[in-house]
């Protein structure tokens, strides 16, 4: 790892502890991991083991080429696939005893024409959330016309909470209504309803098993303090520190103007890497736990900071400076960019080196 390269650490552990407190949370105790888009980034492979030596045996990703990777690191886990069976995929799913997330009729009528009997699937019904998902007469109609099986073949039925990180937001309601009633068809099928923040709902919106994703990684999943572990750092060098010797503007547009004897340090980051532009004008970083202003706008590859601060020997060439800490979370950075933590890690590239804890 060269030391111009901004760096990433993930503590498993945190993630590991993460795992726990949400399990506590389910009614059931029945917990799966999404561990898609690369754990949100952070990484599959490492997130996907250390969570399996937690007790973990399921996970959900979003695509059949994550299945796919996933499967050749944990052979006896299972492992659904959000994103449905497409056609001519069905012997891949079958090859590699993963298990589709049925999100239409065709994909059902596919599926159970070509897998065994048995052979367990997930149906994802839609109440609400209007993206994937077979609507309510759709799925009628799938257990009328495929009644053997819905009776034997569906390991789980599953719909997404729209609103879960608002608890009183009606939504909520009405998707639990919409759930209850799918479920009424098919008595003896288990269900699966809520993620991250559907956690922190009553035990009725938990049925058999919840699949978080956020939360494990530190991403706050309720409207109060955050309940889950800090579990990313991202820190980068510094590449130069100067002190003006006249009155200047910094960055491109010369939105900041920094006054002469300002210092001024240039870190290894930037909007390629996947730190946002949005955060022009009014982001921040931490050296030596000092918080100092972003100063002017982030570039492809480097931001500027105003370390005016900072007395002159803390900082000097290969100083680190962290971006996101315990004091400035991935959430605060969220805030800042008008987005959501998932956007956060999921835009980090593969120049941030990815760093693995366990303390």
């Amino acid at each position: 790892m060269s030391t111009s390269t901004p760096v990433l650490t993930v503590n498993l552990t945190a993630i590991r502890a993460n795992y726990r407190l949400l399990k506590t949370r389910h009614a059931k105790q029945s917990l799966a991991a999404v561990v898609k888009a690369d754990a949100y980034g952070l990484g599959m492979a490492e997130v996907a083991a250390a969570l399996w030596n937690e007790g973990c045996r399921t996970y959900f990703v979003a695509t059949l080429d994550e299945a796919l990777r996933l499967r050749k690191q944990l052979a006896d886990a299972r492992i659904g696939v959000f994103n449905g069976l497409l056609p001519k995929d069905e012997k891949k799913y079958l090859r590699y005893r993963l298990t589709p997330v049925l999100n239409d009729l065709g994909q059902v009528q596919r599926w159970d024409k070509t897998a065994p009997p048995a052979t367990p699937a997930i149906v994802h019904i839609d109440t609400g959330m209007t993206r994937l998902g077979l609507t309510h007469s759709d799925f009628q109609t799938m257990v009328t016309r495929h009644h053997h099986f819905a009776e034997h073949g569906i390991a789980y039925v599953m719909s997404h909470l729209a609103c879960a990180n608002e608890p009183e937001h009606p939504k909520n309601f009405e998707q639990l209504t919409r759930f209850r009633q799918a479920m009424q068809l098919l008595p003896r099928v288990r269900g699966s309803l809520c993620n991250s923040s559907g956690l922190f709902l009553a035990p009725k919106f938990h049925f058999d098993m919840a699949r978080p994703g956020c939360a494990l990684y530190g991403i706050n999943p309720t409207e109060t303090t955050n309940p889950m572990q800090q579990v990313a750092t991202l820190c980068a060098p510094i590449l130069q520190v100067r002190t003006l010797d006249a009155n200047e503007s910094v960055g491109y547009g010369a939105m900041y103007n920094a006054p002469k004897g300002s210092r001024i340090a240039i870190a290894a980051l930037g909007y390629a890497d996947g730190w946002m532009r949005l955060q022009s004008g009014k982001g921040f970083a931490y050296i030596e736990g000092v918080k100092v202003p972003l100063a002017g706008r982030v570039s492809m590859d480097m931001v500027a900071l105003d370390v005016s601060a900072l007395p002159a020997d803390v900082i000097t060439a290969n100083s680190r400076v962290e971006f996101i800490n315990a004091q400035q979370t991935v959430d605060d950075i969220a805030k800042y960019c008008g987005t959501i933590g998932y956007e956060i890690f999921t835009r980090m590239g593969n120049r941030i080196a990815r760093k693995y804890v366990t303390a």
